[in-house]
């Protein structure tokens, strides 16, 4: 009996213990998903700013009503459980109380009006605004509207200095959102994966099996290109998972064959298939499967999903038939400004309504372009412009105008003329307001103001004009834009330009991206490739995406042994695939190598040339190799290098290598990063966590050609002492020659 209550006593123990931990199991497991379903999102203000020099520090608000708008977005798989605006500012002491406040407004509702205070504090107050939340929308603009008073007065001036309040740039807005399940159906792509309303970098993982063939490595670049094509200034990353599936959404690549194991019981497909599938990991979020009987499936289904989405519907989709596109013609990238023809500067904006503005004192307006790097316009006298624009006329003249710039460089300024001066000016179409000027001005943009992303900015500012000590006449309802009819003209100058330089591939992934399917590029991986070799290349792609708007359907994927797809082409070299096959060889051309093995660095003579500059001519850059340095270190370093291809004449070779395999993503991080990329250039880029030097070291080469006058001219023009030298000469035989002939007539008039 003893012994039976002592065995019942321990199944009763064991069945105790295994319900604990079956209920800790699920504790887990609830959490977990409580973590993926619910998260909080710290906004800081300036990444919500429409005012894109606005980048941090303070935020002002100026004269009786100022206002500062902000935008931002709610994800089609989110619901905002809460959100509080917390608001940090601080105010002119001169300010009336009681007729002083700012007014927080949500999609043109106000959610709050926040006085000014009785007491003046010199330190900043903080408030904290709770938003309801059914007030915000898929897009959403947060406005802060400032109304201040200094006297009751009637002859207040609105331009006094003593109305303000500066917002500091410590406010941010925090959402607590929930993720909801979204129903698995290809109709909702590229969502969940990308969200147009998500002004975050996107980051998607792709789950691969372990050890995965090259063509699905390809499958998988020809996806993340359409992803980062869709990112495009928000910046992308790609983690690749093998054989893992993380928490959240993701793409899996799979054969009939060979997949991930949690794939193992997944039925076979007959073709190229797309299915969306619920992610088993956290139940809730959604897995893309790129699927195919072969790889040759796999490459059939990427194409499908990144040139054909919009047709898709259902959870899953069998292709039957693919006509790929024609092959892209160079410099034809959606993304990049046309050479053949002059550009609308309306083509080159999502909207017309961002050519307009109102207002006072608008933000400027603001125009992106994409420019090949090795468009050669070596003594143009400039990028003509047709600039039209319509505003509403000023009072009188006075300080009113329109100045254009680009990329933060003045460019000309233009005079906005009154209502009595512009009579014959005045729009006379019957759609339009009556009260609205136009003018059309020819503008000639420097050359060497122009990079490889360039911004054209045009801003108004109306003066408000002062009749008397008590009256003001400024108009109410002020507006002015830029006619989407204005032009830009690059066409007509020739492709030419030195290399290596890196800030082209960082800037706009020149020149791999000179057609924009990169079609004449090779990507080589590591015979054995890491995660973070994967990763890498999937980003770059990713980014390379973005940079044309178009992606990348034809470029080839290679081993360091595979000689024959270097030959002619473009290559990109990832990790320690320098290390391997045919490249070692090639490191002697690198200015830098880094490796477990240790740091190889090389230093130019000197980063000028101190006669040219002496003499007042451009400074040259002597890119000989003056010493060399062989390093043993810890620390995380990634080192990008451009060298010519030792295969091919003309061609071009970037490597990224990394002393371990988190120091790779480093890199891609710098790229992303606007604080960072400008500080990519030359031939070799040392990128650390938080800083990037750049060097010119080791052989130039030149890309592109020039008309047969401008390749003879333009090396003359680097050597101004040769081309007095030749100019000294050439006198001295033409002077020679008309002496002779001199001669020879004076001796006819002799003998004669």
């Amino acid at each position: 009996m003893k012994k039976s209550l002592t065995a019942l006593l321990f199944v009763f123990l064991s069945s105790v213990t295994h319900a604990a931990t079956v209920s800790r199991s699920a504790s887990s497991t609830q959490a977990e998903s409580t973590s993926i379903r619910e998260s909080v999102i710290h906004y800081p203000l300036y990444k919500l700013s429409e005012d894109e020099d606005q980048t941090g520090g303070v935020f002002k608000l100026r004269s009786t009503e100022g206002t500062l708008n902000f935008a931002f977005g709610a994800r089609m798989d989110q619901v905002v459980e809460n959100a509080v605006f917390h608001l940090r500012f601080n105010y002119s002491p001169a300010l009336i109380p009681t007729e002083s406040h700012i007014k927080v407004v949500l999609n043109n509702e106000v959610v709050k009006v926040i006085s000014i205070p009785k007491e003046y504090s010199s330190t900043p107050l903080s408030v904290d605004v709770p938003i309801d939340t059914r007030l915000i929308t898929d897009y959403n603009r947060l406005s802060l509207v400032f109304i201040g008073h200094y006297t009751n007065d009637q002859c207040e001036d609105p331009l006094n200095t003593t109305l303000w309040a500066d917002v500091d740039s410590s406010s941010d807005l925090e959402l607590k959102v929930a993720q909801v399940p979204m129903k698995n159906d290809l109709g909702t792509l590229p969502a969940p994966f990308f969200d147009l309303h998500d002004i975050s970098r996107l980051k998607v993982p792709f789950v691969l099996p372990n050890g995965p063939s090259l063509p699905m490595l390809q499958a998988a670049g020809i996806v993340s290109s359409w992803l980062g094509k869709l990112a495009d200034w928000r910046g992308s990353v790609f983690p690749a998972m093998l054989d893992q599936v993380p928490s959240g959404n993701a793409i899996v690549f799979a054969t009939n064959t060979v997949r991930p194991g949690f794939l193992h019981d997944h039925p076979n497909v007959n073709g190229p298939t797309l299915e969306m599938m619920t992610n088993p990991t956290d139940g809730i979020s959604r897995l893309l499967l790129v699927l195919g009987r072969d790889e040759k499936d796999l490459r059939v289904a990427a194409l499908s999903l990144a040139l054909g989405h919009s047709a898709l519907s259902g959870p899953i989709a069998t292709v039957s038939e693919l006509k790929e596109e024609d092959p892209r013609k160079a410099y034809d990238a959606p993304r990049w400004l046309r050479l053949d023809r002059p550009v609308k500067l309306g083509e080159l904006m999502d909207s017309p309504d961002k050519l307009q503005v109102f207002g006072h004192a608008p933000l400027p307006i603001r125009v992106h372009m994409r420019v090949a790097p090795d468009v050669f316009a070596w003594r143009s006298v400039g990028v003509p412009v047709e600039l039209k624009y319509r505003y509403t006329p000023p009072y009188a003249v006075g300080e009113s105008r329109l100045v254009m710039s680009i990329n933060h460089q003045l460019v000309q300024a233009f005079n906005l003329k009154s209502s009595n001066e512009a009579e014959d000016q005045k729009i006379r179409l019957p759609l339009m307001d009556n009260a609205l000027l136009s003018a059309k001005d020819q503008v000639l943009i420097p050359p060497y103001k122009m990079w490889s992303r360039d911004t054209l900015s045009f801003r108004f500012g109306f003066a408000h004009h002062k009749v008397g000590l008590c009256r003001d006449t400024q108009v109410g309802d002020i507006r002015a834009m830029i006619d989407p009819d204005s032009t830009i003209d690059l066409s007509g100058y020739p492709h030419y330009a030195e290399m290596p330089n890196l800030s082209s591939f960082a800037m706009l992934g020149f020149p791999f991206t000179k057609f924009a399917d990169l079609q004449e590029t090779t990507v080589v991986l590591p015979t054995q490739p890491s995660a973070e070799d994967i990763e890498s290349m999937l980003t770059v792609l990713g980014h390379m995406g973005a940079d044309t708007g178009y992606p990348a359907t034809r470029y080839q994927l290679a081993l360091p042994s595979d000689t024959a797809a270097l030959k002619d082409r473009d290559v990109l070299i990832i990790g320690k695939a320098i290390q391997e096959g045919e490249l070692q060889s090639w490191k002697d051309h690198m200015p830098a190598v880094v490796g477990n093995d240790g740091r190889l660095i090389t230093q130019p003579k000197r980063s000028v040339n101190l006669f040219y500059d002496w003499l007042g001519f451009d400074t040259k850059p002597v890119p000989d190799i003056a010493s060399l340095q062989k390093y043993v270190a810890g620390g995380q370093l990634a080192v990008l290098t451009g060298f010519e291809s030792p295969a091919t004449s003309s061609r071009s070779i970037i490597s990224l290598s990394a002393v371990d395999g988190p120091s790779l993503i480093i890199a891609m991080d710098a790229i992303d990063d606007p604080s960072l990329v400008g500080d990519i250039r030359g031939s070799v880029a040392f990128i650390h966590p938080h800083r990037v030097d750049s060097l010119l070291v080791g052989d130039t080469y030149k890309v592109g050609h020039l008309p047969f006058w401008t390749a003879i001219w333009f090396p003359l023009s680097m050597h101004p002492i040769l081309l007095m030298l030749l100019g000294i000469i050439a006198t001295i035989i033409v002077a020679a020659l008309i002496w002779k002939v001199l001669r020879s007539l004076a001796a006819k008039r002799v003998d004669e």
